[in-house]
């Protein structure tokens, strides 16, 4: 869930977010010849900055700058020093008591970087593109997208839900010529629970399969629906109970087709874990695909490879980082066919090496958008890193590849809101001065 979202999360994800105040990132280095990918690395390896400074990876080399504050933060949230438990003062900030001679290499206070002088790039703002990877087009994005979805192509039409208390789903066009709809085509809230100005709170997926537009939302005290908008036949829409529903991605194996929905519960099944709601079956069925641990304490995020590997995830206490596992597509179809669910930490784990509070498809293999929730329980985005995956020789089995970062945050300035695939790429929501868009992300060949 986005940082933002904390004065309207329920009970159980507000204590989520809360516990992580502590969470400290730890982050492997990289192999000979290289200091750091990101400044986690050199965070890690060298100890705190020296006052007034914070680490940066430059050409992979550790290095010190003036701290960056963001304008109207307070430089006591940053992690590196706080300025309002510092008895001595910040030499970037008070005036120099004349002991030392300004030799001309700190920022003056009049050109200090912030957000308002920061360069932005008119598509990245002050994102960093990674090697390996380029944009593809870009499009301006409506306010208020909770969640985008995209068709499978090669036409490429693109839905969102709109709207914090009342989510609808709207239809934006055809990439990249976007014509974002002034009518709503479906509203996620069932019509019992329209109309309320409290205790709804509409979740931040929008998954497409099998000619159907898959949402969600929880209410206060652990309900939940997840709503379905038939896409050919409008008026076959529907809801269905599903508690604590969190995030959801779409499965299909040979003639099945199937929503995951990562829950603590389906129709009339309850637990955390795993469900599937099988669309082709008639009517449609609701199956248990993967049991979670008990030292589970919330559910997470989920998505499926172009290949058929899924990711799914959970929140650990006490701090409740999110974890996720791979798992091969032959095992969620054994989970279907045999509607006997699989233990998913018996799975193989993506090592993630931090917090992460987004998850993607992106060709074969899956994105996370990395960080941590700091001191105001802001989420503080350090990358979106890229997984490859492949199902192993061995039945069952998935390789995970290294961790590929795609895009690296130099600072909070411009913001990553939405992460979903188009094709075999990947579809970012941007947002900073310049406004919301979208942009497409491609694999270099």
């Amino acid at each position: 869930m986005k940082y933002a979202d904390v004065k309207r999360a329920g009970a159980r994800t507000k204590s989520l977010m809360f516990a992580t105040a502590s969470l400290v990132l730890a982050v492997a280095t990289t192999g000979c010849g290289s200091e750091c990918v990101d400044v986690y690395d050199c965070r890690s390896e060298n100890g705190p900055a020296p006052a007034g400074q914070e680490w940066t990876c430059a050409s992979e080399k550790c290095e010190t700058r003036p701290i960056q504050q963001v304008p109207g933060e307070d430089a006591g949230t940053d992690s590196e020093s706080d300025a309002g438990t510092n008895p001595e003062p910040d030499a970037g900030t008070e005036p120099d008591a004349g002991t030392e001679t300004d030799a001309g290499t700190e920022t003056d206070a009049g050109t200090e970087y912030t957000c308002e002088t920061a360069p932005y790039d008119p598509v990245l703002g002050t994102l960093q593109l990674q090697a390996g990877f380029e944009t593809a087009g870009s499009a301006p994005m409506p306010d208020d997208v909770l969640a985008v979805a995209v068709t499978p192509g090669p036409t490429y039409a693109v839905y969102a839900v709109q709207g914090d208390t009342s989510a609808d789903v709207y239809s934006l066009g055809i990439w990249p010529d976007l014509t974002p709809s002034s009518s709503p085509l479906f509203n996620v809230l069932a019509p019992e629970d329209r109309g309320a100005t409290s205790g709804i709170f509409p979740n931040r997926f929008l998954v497409h399969g099998a000619e159907r537009l898959l949402a969600g939302y929880t209410k206060s005290g652990g309900a939940g629906t997840v709503s379905l908008y038939d896409v050919v036949t409008p008026g076959n829409s529907s809801y269905v109970n599903s508690p604590g529903n969190m995030s959801a991605a779409a499965f299909t194996s040979g003639t099945t087709s199937a929503f995951l929905i990562n829950s603590t519960g389906l129709s009339a099944i309850n637990g955390f874990g795993i469900y599937a709601l099988v669309t082709s079956a008639d009517p449609m069925a609701s199956v248990k695909v993967a049991d979670f641990p008990q030292t589970a304490g919330g559910n997470g995020f989920s998505a499926v490879a172009n290949n058929g590997v899924s990711v799914f995830g959970f929140a650990v206490p006490p701090d409740y980082t999110n974890v996720a596992y791979a798992v091969a597509p032959s095992v969620v179809s054994a989970a279907l066919s045999s509607n006997t669910p699989f233990a998913l930490d018996a799975q193989p784990q993506i090592d993630v090496g931090s917090d992460f509070n987004a998850a993607s498809a992106f060709g074969d293999g899956v994105v996370v958008k990395r960080g941590a929730y700091d001191a105001t329980w802001q989420f503080v985005t350090t990358d979106v890193s890229r997984y490859s995956l492949s199902a192993d020789a061995t039945p069952g089995q998935v390789v995970i590849g290294e961790r590929t970062p795609v895009l690296s945050f130099v600072d909070q300035c411009t913001s990553v809101t939405q992460l979903t695939h188009l094709g075999s790429d990947l579809l970012v929501g941007i947002e900073d001065v310049n406004g919301e868009r979208l942009v497409r992300i491609r694999a270099v060949p």
